[in-house]
């Protein structure tokens, strides 16, 4: 009963125009050293090549902005003469200073992580071992600690 749906099917398509290849071009796609594997291979590689020249290029666009602000940040006080030069110790303190603010603008973007937060990190972490292969056995604790987090 049943074994007529489990053998393979083989479908033969017909098309309503004739379809003639030249046995050149037949030959050749036999003899064709590439493989859906290999084509997949170089599909691929370039991609991966793609994405690097474009990070390069992402990359050095970042740096000249960088670089941009950085000396529009040390020149911005000199606004009287554009092509100004300033001293060695004039440089030496627009530095400090913009150091100092990022200094600043780096403590403001740590979080505070309370006690209780690490506490239920750690009972996560414990479950998560005790319970390997099982994680749904922690969802109260996960749900406790994300709940923790997004009170911050």
């Amino acid at each position: 009963m049943g074994s007529n749906t489990s053998k393979p099917e083989t479908k033969v398509f017909t098309p309503s125009t004739p379809i003639d290849f030249s046995s050149t071009f037949l030959s050749q796609l036999e003899q064709s050293p590439e493989s859906d594997y290999s084509r997949a291979q170089y599909t691929e590689k370039y991609i991966q090549d793609r994405v690097a020249k474009e990070l390069t290029k992402l990359e050095k666009e970042t740096i000249k902005n960088f670089k941009d602000t950085t000396n529009k940040a040390l020149l911005k006080d000199d606004k009287k003469d554009q092509n100004a030069k300033i001293s060695v110790s004039q440089a030496n303190d627009k530095i400090v200073q913009l150091t100092q603010l990022l200094k600043e603008n780096a403590a403001l973007e740590q979080a505070n992580i309370t006690p209780e937060i690490k506490q239920s990190r750690e009972s996560v972490i414990q479950c998560l071992k005790n319970n390997q292969g099982k994680s749904l056995n922690c969802w109260n604790e996960v749900e406790t600690f994300k709940n923790l987090v997004r009170d911050l």
